[in-house]
């Protein structure tokens, strides 16, 4: 079966915003393949002046090593030589080899419904419709209290409470910049609704999906899933384990006053679209607001210019 035939999901949002539970939930679907983060858009479809012109024979096979040396190529437990070969038989670009590493993983696992999770996947929903072009996306959000306090132990973290902040709001944002194409194209499933009702939540995505909700998705955590390896990332290990509403509250013990607030200015907007209280008042959050507000203003400017001015010269 082509890809093009087979409905693909992909579970965006910002990291630390419940990804990776969700991947072990749905991937308990005896119908459903979930694969871990291959970062294909930003890695290598994003990249694609580092690879150059894929018809020259060094350049492809390049791409085909960086793929297979991937640590989640070896999570999906592929066969290498195989997808290797394949790969030099199928046409010679991004979206084949995309379409061949999640059909390979579709055939492995035997299912109807084939899917990956990269968070930051939220940021090319449009561009992987074209290589997917029945690909749906369930974006999970998450306070952003509780992600910035989650961040504050992860290597990617901007190192300040501002800079975690502003990222949340550039994930969450982007379903309304850049939307998926279509009509139920996208399912938006808060973290928090997640694990206070699992049940609840998971029934109303295989809705989604159209597909029969199964019971072994709450007994996820009994799976012995290989798909998250938590040596490698020690950061995911709560996601193999059954629920715990702990981490709900978590944030407000961690977090000072000072640092609520500088979060809460900086993700009011998107905040108030999700339905997330703020604790403080918007006269107070209203400099830290406007403040920031400014400098996106300003550099969103700045790189329009940019690229207008980069454009006349080419």
């Amino acid at each position: 079966m082509q890809m093009s035939d087979k409905k693909t999901v992909f579970i965006v949002g910002c990291p630390r915003s419940g990804t990776t539970l969700l991947q072990q939930m749905l991937d308990a679907h005896p119908d459903i393949a979930i694969a871990p983060e291959t970062h294909f858009m930003r890695q290598f479809w994003g990249s694609h002046k580092r690879y150059g012109d894929l018809t020259e024979d060094d350049n492809y096979n390049r791409l085909i090593k960086d793929i297979l040396n991937l640590p989640e190529f070896s999570e999906m437990e592929l066969d290498a030589q195989a997808f290797a070969k394949t790969a030099w038989e199928v046409e010679r670009s991004y979206a084949a080899i995309f379409q061949l590493l999640l059909q390979k993983f579709a055939q492995k696992n035997q299912v109807s419904i084939v899917g990956e999770k990269t968070p930051n996947h939220v940021l090319y929903m449009p561009d992987i419709q074209t290589i997917f072009p029945e690909a749906c996306f369930i974006h999970i959000v998450r306070d952003p209290r509780s992600v910035v306090n989650s961040w504050r132990s992860v290597p990617w973290s901007t190192g300040t409470v501002s800079g975690d902040a502003e990222m949340w709001r550039h994930y969450v944002s982007a379903t309304q910049r850049k939307p998926p194409k279509g009509i139920n194209k996208l399912f938006t499933l808060q973290y928090e609704q997640l694990v206070v009702a699992p049940e609840k939540s998971l029934r109303s995505l295989c809705d989604f999906i159209h597909l029969e909700f199964a019971s072994a998705m709450l007994d996820y955590h009994r799976q012995n899933s290989r798909l998250v390896n938590v040596e490698r990332e020690p950061w995911k290990q709560n996601s193999v384990k059954p629920v715990n509403q702990q981490s709900l509250t978590k944030w407000q013990t961690d977090l000072s006053t000072q640092q609520v607030a500088q979060i809460e200015g900086i993700a009011w907007a998107e905040m108030r679209r999700f339905g997330y209280e703020t604790q403080n008042h918007l006269s107070r959050l209203l400099p830290t607001l406007t403040s920031h507000t400014l400098k996106r203003n300003v550099k969103h400017l700045a790189n329009s210019v940019s690229y207008r001015v980069k454009k006349v010269l080419r």
